[in-house]
Protein backbone atom coordinates (compact mmCIF):
# COMPACT_ATOMS: atom_id res chain seq x y z
CA UNK A 1 0.00 0.00 0.00
CA UNK A 2 1.51 3.45 -0.88
CA UNK A 3 2.47 5.61 2.09
CA UNK A 4 1.05 8.79 2.52
CA UNK A 5 3.13 11.68 3.18
CA UNK A 6 3.41 13.58 6.39
CA UNK A 7 0.56 15.31 7.42
CA UNK A 8 1.18 19.68 7.35
CA UNK A 9 -0.25 20.90 10.35
CA UNK A 10 -0.65 24.24 8.67
CA UNK A 11 -2.41 22.97 5.70
CA UNK A 12 -4.83 20.16 8.03
CA UNK A 13 -5.52 23.30 10.12
CA UNK A 14 -9.24 22.28 10.22
CA UNK A 15 -10.70 26.20 9.54
CA UNK A 16 -8.77 26.31 6.29
CA UNK A 17 -9.87 22.88 5.25
CA UNK A 18 -13.13 23.58 5.87
CA UNK A 19 -13.08 27.36 4.17
CA UNK A 20 -11.95 25.82 0.94
CA UNK A 21 -14.34 23.58 0.94
CA UNK A 22 -16.92 26.02 1.02
CA UNK A 23 -15.69 27.89 -1.47
CA UNK A 24 -15.21 25.07 -3.90
CA UNK A 25 -18.71 24.35 -3.26
CA UNK A 26 -19.94 27.85 -4.03
CA UNK A 27 -18.06 28.00 -6.79
CA UNK A 28 -19.60 24.59 -7.85
CA UNK A 29 -22.93 26.03 -7.60
CA UNK A 30 -22.01 29.28 -8.91
CA UNK A 31 -20.87 27.57 -12.35
CA UNK A 32 -23.78 24.91 -12.21
CA UNK A 33 -26.44 27.50 -12.93
CA UNK A 34 -24.52 29.28 -16.13
CA UNK A 35 -23.61 25.57 -17.58
CA UNK A 36 -27.55 24.72 -17.04
CA UNK A 37 -28.50 27.88 -18.77
CA UNK A 38 -26.26 27.35 -21.61
CA UNK A 39 -26.99 25.90 -25.17
CA UNK A 40 -25.82 25.41 -28.28
CA UNK A 41 -27.12 26.96 -31.44
CA UNK A 42 -27.02 25.18 -35.01
CA UNK A 43 -27.56 27.20 -38.06
CA UNK A 44 -29.05 25.23 -40.76
CA UNK A 45 -28.44 27.81 -43.72
CA UNK A 46 -29.06 27.15 -47.42
CA UNK A 47 -26.00 26.12 -48.35
CA UNK A 48 -24.04 25.27 -44.96
CA UNK A 49 -24.28 24.58 -41.66
CA UNK A 50 -22.54 26.04 -38.62
CA UNK A 51 -22.75 26.07 -34.30
CA UNK A 52 -22.46 28.96 -32.27
CA UNK A 53 -23.27 28.74 -28.20
CA UNK A 54 -25.78 31.24 -26.52
CA UNK A 55 -27.46 31.59 -22.65
CA UNK A 56 -30.78 32.02 -21.49
CA UNK A 57 -32.22 34.92 -19.85
CA UNK A 58 -35.53 33.66 -19.02
CA UNK A 59 -37.88 30.33 -20.20
CA UNK A 60 -37.93 31.09 -23.72
CA UNK A 61 -35.46 33.79 -24.35
CA UNK A 62 -32.10 33.19 -25.73
CA UNK A 63 -29.04 35.12 -26.62
CA UNK A 64 -26.29 34.54 -29.10
CA UNK A 65 -24.32 36.19 -31.59
CA UNK A 66 -26.04 38.09 -34.59
CA UNK A 67 -23.40 36.39 -36.94
CA UNK A 68 -24.08 32.51 -35.83
CA UNK A 69 -27.80 33.34 -36.68
CA UNK A 70 -27.30 35.35 -39.81
CA UNK A 71 -28.65 33.54 -43.28
CA UNK A 72 -30.40 30.82 -41.17
CA UNK A 73 -33.02 28.97 -42.89
CA UNK A 74 -33.55 26.76 -39.61
CA UNK A 75 -32.21 27.20 -35.90
CA UNK A 76 -32.28 24.48 -33.75
CA UNK A 77 -31.24 24.83 -29.77
CA UNK A 78 -29.98 21.90 -28.02
CA UNK A 79 -29.58 22.46 -24.18
CA UNK A 80 -26.86 21.31 -21.61
CA UNK A 81 -29.17 18.05 -20.84
CA UNK A 82 -29.49 16.95 -24.88
CA UNK A 83 -32.94 18.50 -25.64
CA UNK A 84 -33.56 20.11 -28.86
CA UNK A 85 -35.98 23.12 -28.35
CA UNK A 86 -38.32 24.76 -31.15
CA UNK A 87 -37.11 27.99 -32.18
CA UNK A 88 -40.26 30.55 -32.71
CA UNK A 89 -38.14 33.64 -34.23
CA UNK A 90 -34.78 35.72 -33.86
CA UNK A 91 -34.02 39.10 -34.08
CA UNK A 92 -30.69 41.10 -34.45
CA UNK A 93 -28.97 43.80 -33.11
CA UNK A 94 -27.81 46.93 -34.49
CA UNK A 95 -25.43 48.04 -31.94
CA UNK A 96 -23.56 44.93 -31.71
CA UNK A 97 -22.95 41.61 -33.03
CA UNK A 98 -25.70 40.05 -30.94
CA UNK A 99 -29.48 38.39 -31.39
CA UNK A 100 -32.01 37.22 -29.12
CA UNK A 101 -33.78 34.28 -30.48
CA UNK A 102 -36.79 32.90 -28.86
CA UNK A 103 -38.39 29.11 -28.10
CA UNK A 104 -41.39 27.66 -28.23
CA UNK A 105 -40.62 25.41 -25.46
CA UNK A 106 -39.25 26.76 -22.15
CA UNK A 107 -35.16 26.76 -21.55
CA UNK A 108 -33.92 24.40 -18.42
CA UNK A 109 -32.42 27.59 -16.02
CA UNK A 110 -31.79 30.91 -16.69
CA UNK A 111 -28.54 33.06 -15.90
CA UNK A 112 -28.50 36.28 -14.56
CA UNK A 113 -27.36 39.78 -15.85
CA UNK A 114 -24.72 41.58 -14.10
CA UNK A 115 -25.45 45.37 -12.93
CA UNK A 116 -22.22 46.79 -14.62
CA UNK A 117 -19.45 45.63 -17.10
CA UNK A 118 -16.46 43.80 -15.40
CA UNK A 119 -12.83 45.97 -14.98
CA UNK A 120 -9.64 44.90 -15.79
CA UNK A 121 -7.91 42.05 -14.09
CA UNK A 122 -11.51 40.40 -12.91
CA UNK A 123 -11.80 36.73 -13.36
CA UNK A 124 -14.28 35.43 -15.51
CA UNK A 125 -15.50 31.85 -16.55
CA UNK A 126 -16.61 30.81 -20.45
CA UNK A 127 -18.93 29.10 -21.16
CA UNK A 128 -19.83 27.33 -24.28
CA UNK A 129 -19.78 24.49 -26.62
CA UNK A 130 -15.86 25.07 -28.70
CA UNK A 131 -15.73 23.32 -31.83
CA UNK A 132 -19.96 22.89 -31.31
CA UNK A 133 -18.96 20.14 -29.53
CA UNK A 134 -19.44 19.05 -25.31
CA UNK A 135 -20.41 22.02 -23.52
CA UNK A 136 -16.87 23.47 -21.80
CA UNK A 137 -16.00 26.24 -19.51
CA UNK A 138 -12.55 28.14 -19.46
CA UNK A 139 -11.22 30.18 -17.11
CA UNK A 140 -9.66 33.36 -17.80
CA UNK A 141 -9.27 37.18 -16.90
CA UNK A 142 -10.77 40.72 -18.43
CA UNK A 143 -7.68 42.51 -19.71
CA UNK A 144 -9.81 45.72 -20.34
CA UNK A 145 -11.98 47.50 -22.33
CA UNK A 146 -11.04 47.84 -25.99
CA UNK A 147 -12.07 49.37 -29.29
CA UNK A 148 -13.96 46.60 -31.30
CA UNK A 149 -11.39 44.76 -33.30
CA UNK A 150 -13.99 43.92 -36.20
CA UNK A 151 -16.03 47.23 -36.04
CA UNK A 152 -19.01 45.39 -35.22
CA UNK A 153 -20.08 47.41 -32.03
CA UNK A 154 -20.90 51.10 -31.74
CA UNK A 155 -19.42 51.54 -28.13
CA UNK A 156 -16.14 49.72 -26.91
CA UNK A 157 -15.60 45.93 -26.30
CA UNK A 158 -14.04 43.57 -23.67
CA UNK A 159 -10.87 41.75 -24.56
CA UNK A 160 -9.98 39.14 -21.96
CA UNK A 161 -7.45 36.22 -21.65
CA UNK A 162 -9.16 32.71 -22.13
CA UNK A 163 -9.13 30.16 -24.49
CA UNK A 164 -11.93 30.00 -27.16
CA UNK A 165 -12.39 28.41 -30.31
CA UNK A 166 -14.97 28.51 -33.30
CA UNK A 167 -18.25 27.61 -31.81
CA UNK A 168 -17.64 29.80 -28.94
CA UNK A 169 -19.58 32.93 -30.09
CA UNK A 170 -22.47 33.42 -28.02
CA UNK A 171 -20.56 32.07 -25.00
CA UNK A 172 -21.62 33.75 -21.56
CA UNK A 173 -18.60 35.55 -19.80
CA UNK A 174 -19.97 34.76 -15.77
CA UNK A 175 -18.04 36.67 -12.93
CA UNK A 176 -17.30 34.59 -9.60
CA UNK A 177 -21.30 35.35 -8.58
CA UNK A 178 -22.20 33.93 -11.69
CA UNK A 179 -23.71 37.00 -13.61
CA UNK A 180 -23.33 37.90 -17.32
CA UNK A 181 -20.66 40.36 -17.88
CA UNK A 182 -20.44 39.39 -21.45
CA UNK A 183 -21.11 37.53 -24.62
CA UNK A 184 -17.91 35.96 -26.30
CA UNK A 185 -17.93 37.05 -30.40
CA UNK A 186 -14.22 36.66 -31.39
CA UNK A 187 -11.38 35.30 -30.85
CA UNK A 188 -7.69 35.68 -31.56
CA UNK A 189 -5.86 33.46 -34.35
CA UNK A 190 -3.52 32.22 -31.37
CA UNK A 191 -6.42 31.41 -29.30
CA UNK A 192 -5.62 32.91 -26.79
CA UNK A 193 -7.51 36.09 -26.48
CA UNK A 194 -11.16 36.85 -26.90
CA UNK A 195 -13.55 39.30 -27.30
CA UNK A 196 -16.85 39.78 -25.57
CA UNK A 197 -19.56 42.47 -26.43
CA UNK A 198 -20.05 43.67 -22.87
CA UNK A 199 -23.38 43.51 -20.54
CA UNK A 200 -23.60 47.07 -20.65
CA UNK A 201 -24.55 46.83 -24.26
CA UNK A 202 -26.33 43.77 -24.57
CA UNK A 203 -29.06 45.68 -21.89
CA UNK A 204 -29.07 48.30 -24.41
CA UNK A 205 -29.64 46.02 -27.36
CA UNK A 206 -32.22 44.22 -25.17
CA UNK A 207 -34.20 47.27 -24.41
CA UNK A 208 -34.14 48.67 -28.34
CA UNK A 209 -35.22 45.05 -29.71
CA UNK A 210 -37.85 44.77 -32.08
CA UNK A 211 -40.21 42.14 -32.81
CA UNK A 212 -38.56 38.50 -33.61
CA UNK A 213 -38.57 37.28 -37.06
CA UNK A 214 -39.35 33.60 -37.56
CA UNK A 215 -38.95 33.84 -41.68
CA UNK A 216 -36.72 32.13 -43.89
CA UNK A 217 -33.63 33.84 -44.89
CA UNK A 218 -32.66 32.10 -47.97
Amino acid sequence: MPQLPPVDPVAADPAAVASSAVASADAADVLRTAVSASVRVRTVGCTSVKTGSGFALDAHTLVTNAHVVKGAEQLQVDTWDGHQLAVAGSVTATVADLAVVSTREELPATVPLASADPVGGEAVTVVGYPHGEALATATGVITGPVDDPLHTAAAQVLRLEAPVAPGSSGSAVVDRSGAVVGVVYAGATTGEDAYAVPVSTLRAALAAQGPADASARC
